[in-house]
């Protein structure tokens, strides 16, 4: 049981000593040479955050890691600065209009954000666990009910119809 609950944990990125929160951003090759942007939305049309160069890699104290790819940047985030809610990545035009290029919500705490996804896991889980233990349990315990030996006489076979409130419970023993 432990096993698998390592199993599930490390596929998950707990088995980090930090969980980064990622988000993928997307990029036309023409907003290459662009400021980045990292903000956290305060309205449906605004965020407020930072600005950060294309060659940055870690931002804001090293609580943002920054990878480049070919036609996208990841922000990693440790910690969130102004609490959880939806952040946005992007880009900053030549006119100073940010050119959101992708949003997700992000959560304060690191063990909130695993569980979020560890419940779907271990859900259903704990009935087939349960199924488990009880099959196993009833295969490795056996019960055998041993049969009365057959009369060879007939004072035996009278004896047994004498006492017919024989406590059937006596004959049942446990291997």
């Amino acid at each position: 049981m432990h096993l698998l609950i390592s199993l599930l944990l490390s596929a998950l990125g707990a088995c980090e000593a930090v969980y980064w929160q990622k988000l993928r951003c997307p990029y036309d090759l023409k907003h290459e040479s662009l400021q980045r942007v990292w903000c956290k939305q305060s309205s449906t049309d605004c965020c407020t955050g930072l600005t950060f160069s294309q060659n940055a890699h870690l931002v804001d104290g090293g609580k943002l890691k920054v990878t480049q790819g070919s036609d996208f940047f990841t922000v990693a985030v440790l910690e969130l600065r102004h609490g959880e809610g939806v952040y946005w990545c992007g880009v900053l035009s030549i006119n100073d209009t940010l050119i959101k290029l992708a949003g997700d919500y992000f959560h304060s705490s690191s063990v909130t954000y695993i569980w979020s996804f560890t419940r779907w896991f271990l859900l259903p889980l704990l009935p087939m666990v349960t199924i488990f233990t009880s099959v196993y349990c009833r295969t490795t315990t056996k019960h055998s009910c041993k049969k009365p030996e057959e009369p060879d006489d007939d004072t035996a076979t009278s004896r047994a119809l004498t006492d017919p409130y024989e406590n059937a419970a006596s004959v049942c023993e446990l291997e």
